[in-house]
């Protein structure tokens, strides 16, 4: 499915493109060595039924190949190390946040372990740009703030940017979000968090458990209630710093009363199930093991999403949750094995066969005829995120 997204954030300096080419060319160099691999393989395997009086061109074949390949793998790193050096020198914007969220969503991983300046930490954002977390600068970023504070989580690949998606056509403000109307008509506060998705859920958890903390202690008007909005992922990134709250006891955990979940795979996601077993027939032929190790080279925030979450919901807070289904019904075949496109409904709403989670049917919500990326900034999802969160 092709999502398109116009909305870019600012925030990531000129250097960035540098990165950016890097990144670009070592994706290329690697692909390059799948290429390699696989031509290797399919060779290796019709040399030796030729026998052994193929052996000498065997060998001849397999030095000059291996050294095409590395020439050329060498080639388009330094070409794309080039090309970010140029988008540097040429433009002073920064890169869609569209990129950004993919990049960490699918390597995210990686990109900490290579100390990547495209890596991205877990931070509080205000109008595109990270935001100080003390008091004078929350005080000056929301001068009408209340005690009623919401935050959203966005989902895999995704950025706080994600939750514009379709302002402009839906609302006719290329800012409108579910956060804004709900500050107008609700009165709640929004704030949004950016985190890399390509790292474990858990650790994301930590982090997001922490920065709660910080915002509350810092936070200029007395705080009320907290209602924590999760996208996707999102919404068990929130269940894990909830857990690691309640082993901590975390004093900022009696103020969540309200939890919202839309389009979480709580059950896990077919999609990933799928790749798992993809990858596993793959390694079994020489031919394909390239491809194989390719497949597995798939953040850990993506293996993550294998089975879901098998924590348990957090007891003091009620729990509210919406899933789509591209389809009008959700009892449907289409409805257990596609959803929305990405998560089943059987998963978003928590009513597996094997698995069952603790949600209360009367405060969750299908939506059909939407997919996925619709619940980030739906109007249907928003009449109903109204109601519940006027009450």
């Amino acid at each position: 499915m092709l999502i398109r997204q116009t909305v870019d954030m600012s925030g990531v300096g000129t250097s960035d493109f540098r990165a950016v080419g890097e990144l670009a060319g070592r994706g290329l160099a690697a692909t390059t060595s799948l290429i390699r691999d696989t031509h290797v393989a399919i060779a290796d395997r019709a040399f030796t039924l030729s026998g052994p009086a193929a052996k000498p061109v065997h060998v001849a074949h397999d030095v000059i190949s291996r050294s095409v390949y590395a020439t050329v793998g060498g080639g388009l790193r330094v070409a794309g190390a080039l090309a970010g050096a140029v988008a540097a020198k040429r433009s002073a914007s920064a890169p869609s946040s569209v990129v950004v969220g993919a990049l960490n969503g699918a390597w995210g991983d990686r990109l900490v372990q290579w100390s990547s300046p495209l890596a991205l930490s877990m931070s509080l954002r205000h109008d595109d740009r990270d935001l100080d977390v003390d008091r004078d600068a929350l005080a000056e970023a929301y001068p009408d703030a209340t005690g009623d504070v919401a935050f959203f989580v966005h989902g895999l690949c995704e950025t706080d940017a994600s939750w514009r998606l379709g302002a402009r056509d839906n609302y006719g403000d290329a800012r409108s979000t579910h956060g804004e109307r709900l500050r107008s008509e609700c009165g709640l506060t929004p704030v949004y968090v950016r985190y890399n998705t390509g790292r474990h859920v858990c650790d994301n958890g930590d982090d997001l458990a922490e920065l709660i903390g910080r915002v509350v202690g810092e936070w200029p008007a007395p705080i009320t209630r907290l209602t924590l909005i999760g996208h996707s992922m999102g919404g068990l990134v929130i269940r894990a710093a909830c857990h690691r709250a309640v082993a901590e006891e975390r004093p900022w955990l009696p103020l969540v009363k309200r939890t919202v979940y839309l389009g979480s795979p709580h059950l896990g996601a077919p999609l990933e199930v799928a790749v798992t077993r993809v990858g596993v027939a793959l390694d079994k032929l020489p031919e394909t093991k390239a491809l194989a190790d390719a497949l597995a080279s798939r953040s850990v925030g993506i293996k993550d999403l294998r089975e879901g979450d098998i924590r348990p919901l957090l007891e003091t807070a009620v729990h509210y949750y919406i899933g789509a289904t591209i389809g009008r019904r959700n009892d449907t075949v289409a409805a257990r094995v596609i959803g929305d496109a990405l998560v089943p409904w059987a998963s978003a709403s928590g009513t597996g066969k094997r698995r069952r989670l603790a949600l209360d049917v009367d405060r969750g919500r299908h939506l059909g005829g939407l997919n996925h990326f619709d619940l980030l900034n739906h109007p249907r999802v928003y009449e109903v995120l109204k109601t519940w969160l006027s009450e």
